[in-house]
């Protein structure tokens, strides 16, 4: 079975659904489970104290983070409900999964005008 990124595909859907933990039974390892997201920009930490509209407390997305989500997480079916530690064996999740990886590897790893990757900071 695949290792996929559930948590922080459920943290990004929840974050960009209105409710940031929706998709997590525990918040013992949410800053863990953000790290990913928040490197590949699709989420971003909520200041202490900021009052919002809706349940987000801890991270919201991005404008990246709405347009991951548009193309990659919207529509899931049945299969996809509850906490994302249950979401495995989900094609459109694996897909999701794969599409993060190439985001998060062109964050990382930019590629110059010449085509090569810039590994210089």
């Amino acid at each position: 079975m695949e290792n996929l990124p559930l948590h922080e595909l459920g943290l990004l859907r929840g974050a960009v659904e209105g409710c940031d933990t929706r998709y997590f039974g525990s918040l013992l390892a949410l800053d863990q489970h953000a790290h990913l997201v928040l490197r590949a920009g699709l989420v971003a930490p909520i200041p202490a104290g900021t009052r919002r509209d809706d349940g987000c407390q801890f991270y919201e997305a991005t404008t990246a983070g709405h347009e991951f989500y548009a193309a990659h997480l919207s529509g899931l079916d049945d299969r996809a409900k509850g906490r994302a530690n249950s979401w495995r064996d989900h094609p459109q999740l694996a897909a999701a999964a794969r599409a993060l990886g190439r985001l998060l590897d062109a964050v990382e790893h930019p590629v110059g005008p010449t085509g090569i990757h810039n590994t210089i900071d």
